[in-house]
């Protein structure tokens, strides 16, 4: 009876399996699956329909490529510091300073103030503003520029010297603000006679 039993339950496992095989075999598929009749995991099936085939676009170079802008590389800009002293024949001449900087009228000033350099002299040239005056300030104030300068601006010379060196100031000035009035001070006050020999000054400089 127990070999019966056995046997008749190794049968129905039997049953069962090969019905669940049946029920959920390869040919059990969905006629709507999108797979190829070729895909390996379903087998060869002539009645599947292929799927469509998926091509693989190579990848753009172009969006690939750096796109940070490429700023084009400017030549190193040369500048000059510009202002007036006095040629051998006594004209006044244009002189020119090379700067690595954007120059600027306070600059020039500080250059004028300086006086001809070592070369210069040589060939000629010279200044009638005398040594060690120093620029205080530079005020704008609508149409008009105050160049403030130390009192020994006023300093040594004649009434020629006198003139020429505001000559020199002035054109320098008009260098960088040539529709402006230019006005000298001297220690934070309005110049109106300059010199030991108490020289008119007009306001503005002409």
């Amino acid at each position: 009876m127990n070999t019966f039993l056995k046997t008749f339950f190794v049968c129905l496992v039997l049953t069962f399996s090969f019905l669940a095989y049946k029920y959920f075999s390869m040919d059990s598929y969905n006629a709507n699956l999108a797979v190829s009749k070729n895909n390996p995991v379903f087998g060869i099936h002539e009645g599947l329909p292929d799927a469509p085939i998926v091509e693989k676009k190579a990848p753009d170079k172009a969006k690939n490529q750096d796109k940070t802008p490429q700023v084009p590389v400017k030549k190193d800009e040369k500048f000059v510091y510009k202002c007036y002293f006095y040629a051998p024949n006594g004209s006044l001449k244009l002189i020119e300073r090379k700067t690595s900087i954007r120059p600027t009228l306070e600059g020039s000033i500080a250059v004028l103030l300086k006086g001809p350099s070592i070369s210069e002299s040589k060939k000629g040239v010279f200044s009638e503003i005398p040594p060690n005056v120093d620029l205080i300030e530079i005020k704008r104030a609508n149409n008009d520029v105050i160049v403030d300068l130390s009192a020994n601006f006023g300093n040594g010379g004649g009434t020629n010297s006198i003139s020429n060196r505001v000559k020199q100031l002035s054109k320098t000035v008009k260098l960088y603000e040539p529709n402006k009035n230019v006005y000298l001070y001297i220690n934070g006050k309005e110049v109106e006679y300059l010199g030991g020999d108490g020289v008119y000054i007009k306001q503005p400089l002409e």
